[in-house]
């Protein structure tokens, strides 16, 4: 069942944001991609340091409401919706407990850093009442639109293999309990997903070069989209550039795209040639590619009401893809990707 937000909608003028977590991610990301939207304040924000508060009070106007307990936020009047930016060890408890406010949520996905704790805050999350809104930002490309919108024509025929790729240099994190590709598929194969305009059915998992736990610093991830073929292979000890770029080989031509940049090339059986389209994502980036995007995403379904493209039922399927990367891993072959738990909400 997919999840139908009971939020009610606002008017422009009344959204007031509370930040939960102060950091340099909230810092150098929300705040200017807020910035830029009309009818748009931050009016609280909560650090578990005094730098992050002092942070805050210097960045944020002096009627903002600065806390030391995130739940201030949640049971002050003084927010109508939350943007969460805390460590991945924080997740499961302050995700909840906004969740569980009824303010609407913007969030940074894995929803736990322990695999035994992802199925029930799926749970949690698809009998949220409120909007939620992960924060993918490469799903919000004007460039993955534009692809999305080239493959649905047919200009390439009919897609036959597919593959999402990322390097970077961040390094794995020793001990993890979940594996590289739990970690990033959110972030990587739900672009590759919205140009296909499908999920894979089941993934196998060909294990890159491991440290101590279950995290990777390289990994294959085959996808088996149900009549393509699809890879997500993912290096974050890479010696290369930061980047992302996903490759389409369709019956009468191939597209490939160049997230970070926002370049698409594109060449058919009736034009051979290449021919390079650039759709960029708002400039200057918030931290990030897309940033902006999501942002305004995520005000828009405050104001409406309506959940985002990167909602609680979407979210949940890219967790559900994760979950089996991890069942593959230790089976070491093809795992199906299971239905979300039941929200346990009438329908």
């Amino acid at each position: 069942m997919s999840h139908m937000p009971e939020s009610p909608m606002l008017e422009s003028s009344d959204i007031r944001i509370g930040l939960i977590g102060f950091g340099s991610w909230a810092i150098n990301a929300y705040l200017p991609a807020l910035s830029l939207i009309p009818g748009v304040r931050v009016a609280g924000a909560a650090g578990r340091s005094e730098a992050t508060r002092a942070a805050a009070r210097d960045a944020l106007s002096r009627e903002a409401l600065v806390a030391a307990d995130y739940r201030d936020l949640l049971e002050a009047d003084v927010v109508d919706a939350l943007m969460l930016a805390v460590t991945e060890d924080q997740h499961v408890e302050v995700i909840a407990s906004a969740i569980a406010s009824g303010l609407p949520v913007f969030y940074e996905p894995p929803l736990a850093d322990r695999r035994g704790e992802i199925k029930g805050e799926i749970g949690r999350l698809i009998s949220a009442t409120q909007v939620t809104h992960a924060d993918l930002e490469l799903s919000y490309l004007p460039v993955i639109d534009r692809a999305a919108s080239l493959l649905a024509e047919g200009v390439i025929g009919v897609p036959q293999t597919a593959s999402v790729t990322m390097t970077s240099g961040w390094g794995p994190i020793d001990g993890a309990d979940i594996s590289l590709s739990l970690q990033l598929i959110p972030w990587y194969v739900d672009p590759l997903n919205r140009v296909l305009g499908r999920q894979p059915r089941r993934v196998l998992v060909q294990d890159g070069a491991g440290v101590a736990g279950r995290m990777q610093s390289r990994a294959l991830t085959q996808l088996d989209y149900g009549g393509v073929w699809g890879a997500f292979d993912a290096n974050i000890e890479s010696v290369g550039e930061l980047g992302a770029w996903i490759e389409i080989g369709g019956s009468d031509g191939d597209l490939r795209i160049d997230l970070f940049r926002g370049e698409l090339r594109l060449r058919s059986r009736k034009r051979p040639e290449w021919r390079d389209e650039t759709h960029l994502a708002r400039q200057p980036h918030a931290g990030w590619p897309g940033m902006h995007e999501s942002v305004q995403a995520f005000i828009d379904a405050v104001r409406t009401g309506n959940e985002s493209r990167t909602g609680s039922a979407v979210m949940a399927g890219l967790h559900m893809t994760g979950l089996a990367a991890e069942e593959s891993i230790d089976s070491g072959t093809w795992a199906v990707v299971g239905p979300a738990p039941d929200s346990g909400r009438a329908p």
